[in-house]
């Protein structure tokens, strides 16, 4: 079994903070230095995870999945990632913005 880049280091940040928890369970009063290194490794936990769906996401983009969309020549939103006629996009007739159906009466 392969594992997650960096899969080690957040082991070892959540047996940290379990180390921590347990001291805290047994009634320590928490030291300003161990708030320090909860508040770090947390930060480090969150910006690890934003780092790998970053990853994960410009890994699905170069695949060809991106869903990103684009104005065609007649103002319409079509998918770049795949022929236009196949989008299903706003092809039809729709331009966005609402009400679409039924039409209202005007005052």
């Amino acid at each position: 079994m392969e594992m997650k880049k960096h899969e080690i280091l957040e082991q070892k940040m959540c047996k940290e903070l379990d180390v921590l928890e347990q001291k805290y369970q047994q009634g320590q009063e928490m030291s300003i230095q161990d708030l320090e290194k909860i508040d770090k490794l947390y930060h480090a936990l969150k910006s690890m995870a934003t780092y790998n769906a970053m990853k994960e996401a410009e890994e699905y983009s170069e695949e060809g999945f991106s869903g990103r969309r684009g104005r065609a020549m007649n103002g319409r939103y079509v998918s770049r990632d795949m022929d236009p006629r196949m989008s299903g996009g706003y092809d039809d007739g729709y331009s966005g913005h609402y009400p679409m159906y039924p039409p209202y009466p005007r005052y």
